[in-house]
Parts: C-alpha cells; structure tokens; sequence
C-alpha cells in the first residue's frame, strides 16, 4: 500500500487574486468541444465558456445532445451549477444538517443535496424561512448575491484597484447587492451585454447561456485549475541503503486519467530565494531530475503520465540520514519551476541512517595452497543481518564466491583455499588474487554499482 505525507501547493482555494490570476488558464487552451447541437450560433466565447464548464463537470446539458442557452436557469438548476462550481475551487462539502426547506417534495435526491449545501455555506437563505421556490427562475440581482457569496467562501481576493460598478439602474437595490456587484467586478467577473448597455437589468432572469459566462469566470477568479495532482510515497520512511517509489496522479476536474502529461520530479530541502529550485544531490531519481531530464524545468525528457494518468519515480539515498521533500509539478514545455506554480504537489520522506562503507583487513602474502581468512565488516546503522559476499578474481575471472551474514557488529569472515604452486620448479613465480566484498543489499547476488558499498583487498601467492 502507497503511503505519504502529501501537501498541495498552490491549492485551488488559495487566496489568489484576480491579477496573479489572470496568466493562469483555467480551461485547456482548446477544451473539448461540447456534443450539444444548439450551440453552434452562439458566440465564440460563449460557446468555449459552454464547452469549458462541461469540462469541469458542472453541467451536463438539459439532454445529451442540448444545452438550452436560452432557457432562463431554475432556482434548483442554478443550486447544482454553484455547489460544483464551488467545489472545482476547492470549497469543502460539508454534509449533515438539512436546509429547513419544506417546498422541495419533486426536487430529486441530488438537487436537494445541492441545495443543503448552499444553505450551510451561507450561500442562499431561501425564498423565505421555510421556502426555497426550486422552480422559480432567478433574477441576475440573486445571481449576483448568489456568486459572491460562492466565492468569497471560496476565499477569491479581487484587484486592490476594483472598478466601482457605473450602471445606471442601481438605484433601489439592497446595498449588500450593490457591494456583491462590485466584488465581483474585482474578480472580473462580467455580465453580458451590461457594458454595452450600461445597465444592469436587476429583474431580467439569468439565461443559460449567461450562466455558462458567470461561472467560467467564478472558476477563474476561484483559483480553479485543468488538471489535479496527488503525489503518494512507497514508503515515506526508508533507509539510507534502501529504495522508495514516488507515485504521481494526474486527473482532469472530473477525477478522469489525464494521460499524456510532463511531470517534473526533483528532491530538495530547501528552495532557493524567490522560490526557486534547489535540487537535493544525495538524492537519486530514477525518471525525474536525478533521472532523464533538465533540473527543474518541463521539458521533453521529463515522464509522461500513462494511460491511467500515472507516473513512478524511483528514489532513493546517499548514506546521509536526512528528510527531504519530493516535488512534482506541470507546466508549458520549457517552463522553470517557482514555488508559486499553481500545478505541484509534495510529499516528504524521511532517509535513516543505514551502513555506509565496508572495510575489509589487510592480507599478508601467503604459500601457495594456504587456507586463509578474510575478515571484513559492514559499517554503519542497521548493518546487523545483512547478506556479504566475497568474490575472487584471479586473471580477470572469479574463480571463488562465498556468502556469509554480517553479525551484531556488522562483521563477517570468509574463508579459502589458495591456488597449488603452478610450477614447483620457478620459486620467483607469483599469482595475485583480487579480493571483493560487497553487500548484497538487494539480494541478487551480483555486485550492481556503487549503491551496494563494496572494498576490496589482494592476496599475493608465493613459494
């Protein structure tokens, strides 16, 4: 089972203002067209806000095939777009307590859950004390208070400098009204046709097609993003001398596989002044930075997320006992990571100090056919058990393996028997055994590099 310490950064409920927003897209440049077929005479923004609210999931369509633009929104309708709008910016659910609503008898089980919500947000107040009127088209002065209150939940901040509303028919309106109208403003949150007009229209009823704006706008100023990350660490504790796996997933808002993306990987304690990447040298990444690709940059080289939306990043340690931070993020190819990115996760994992280094005794020459001994010890944290081998190499070949288990003190002895005197009659002749002793961390019985600590020794055979 994958376990981690995961954190979000740059979370989707995160404070941002409209102006740091306003780089950051939050449909795909080219989102999926939208299958309905009363779309098409719609203007191009309108259908592309359309298009990009079905991306995230917050409409589904009257039918599979339409969308009904001009249909003015429900009371109920506009209670299932704003619960999934609030929820693509990152606005917890709460459950429990139902709203004290007793006119929605012919609303179905998750039009009623949508409108529970917006009552213990603080979204909507109902009609009345015991009243909602699902059926009951709204007006754009309920849409507005509607919106604002979703994101100021949602913690949306607008520009310091926010346009103070000029429209022309204000007068009469609730100031709490008036004020939603202008935080919104801040937002960039717009109402069709109202700045050509200058008037705000308080009692014309919301369309579905002006629905579509207002909420690719909220999802915006909400701080939404295309695509999820969530990063899982096999395990998030391990030893110096061991190995873990960092599990990435990447989903479309609808919590679909988003196959096909770059995902950068690195390891570091510490980011750099102004949130730049500092990459962690004791750490090994097989697939990420330490792996394939550029340091903290999105590029070709980096792995793509497969079919289930997935990419595995092995890592593992030097010999240095530390924790260290695991970031894995995406943006536009050639983008250099900063702590701001608004698409990262991290996940931390602790090394513990395990062996690091093998010594092996010093050998005096010896006659030939001699029996000796080669003692050696695996130094170092958690040495206690592990699997030593002693390989002899003689002329380029291992003429003689043995496995033996370091014992409480990390210490092993090997013993052999040396070659028989190749000519009794040439006293100067000499054969040179080369002496190897690896830990076999990974139990494979091959020596597989430097990560399985090795020493070696030589033996010189003489008459």
């Amino acid at each position: 089972a994958m376990s981690s310490k995961a954190s979000t950064i740059g979370g989707l409920a995160n404070g941002l203002s409209a102006q740091e927003n306003t780089d950051r897209p939050v449909c795909p440049v080219s989102p999926p067209p939208a299958s309905f077929t009363d779309i098409d005479h719609l203007p191009d923004r309108t259908a592309a806000a359309v298009s990009c609210i079905v991306y995230y999931g917050v409409t589904a369509g009257t039918t599979p095939t339409t969308y009904s633009p001009g249909a003015s929104v429900t009371r109920s309708q506009m209670a299932r777009f704003l619960t999934r709008t609030a929820a693509a910016v990152g606005v917890e659910m709460p459950d429990g307590e139902s709203a004290p609503f007793d006119d929605l008898e012919t609303i179905d089980k998750d039009g009623r859950l949508a409108i529970d919500r917006l009552w213990r947000l603080g979204i909507t107040r109902g009609a009345g004390s015991t009243a909602f009127d699902p059926q009951t088209p709204v007006p754009r002065r309920q849409m507005a208070l509607f919106l604002s209150r979703m994101l100021k939940v949602a913690e949306a901040a607008p520009a310091a400098d926010s346009p103070t509303p000029s429209f022309t028919d204000l007068g009469g309106l609730p100031q709490e009204t008036v004020d939603a109208l202008q935080y919104l403003a801040g937002l960039g949150v717009e109402w069709s046709a109202a700045a050509e007009t200058g008037r705000f229209e308080p009692a014309r009823n919301v369309t579905r097609s002006e629905m579509a704006l207002l909420l690719a706008a909220s999802l915006k100023a909400g701080g939404a993003r295309p695509l999820r990350l969530q990063i899982e660490l096999s395990p998030d504790r391990a030893p110096t001398y061991g190995a873990a796996v960092a599990e990435v997933t990447v989903t479309k808002p609808n919590g679909d596989p988003y196959p096909g993306v770059l995902v950068d990987v690195f390891a570091s304690q510490a980011l750099l002044a102004g949130g730049r990447c500092q990459v962690d040298r004791d750490s090994r990444l097989n697939g990420g930075d330490g792996g394939t690709s550029e340091d903290c940059r999105i590029d070709r080289a980096d792995p793509r997320t497969d079919s289930k939306g997935k990419v595995r990043v092995g890592l593992a340690h030097s010999p240095i006992a530390e924790a260290v931070r695991i970031y894995a993020w995406t943006g536009s190819d050639g983008q250099e990571y900063r702590e701001a990115v608004p698409d990262q996760v991290w996940a931390e994992i602790t090394w513990f100090a395990g062996p690091n280094r093998v010594e092996v005794d010093e050998l005096e020459d010896e006659d030939f056919g001699t029996i000796i001994t080669v003692r050696a010890r695996l130094v170092g944290q958690g040495a206690t058990g592990q699997r030593m081998i002693m390989e002899v190499v003689r002329q380029g070949a291992a003429v003689y393996t043995r496995v033996a288990t370091a014992s409480f003190d990390g210490g092993v002895r090997f013993s052999y028997r040396g070659p028989r005197d190749p000519s009794s009659a040439n006293n100067d002749l000499e054969v040179v055994d080369t002496i190897n002793v690896f830990w076999d961390r990974n139990r494979n019985g091959v020596h597989d590099g430097p990560a399985e600590l090795s020493a070696e020794t030589t033996m010189v055979w003489d008459d």
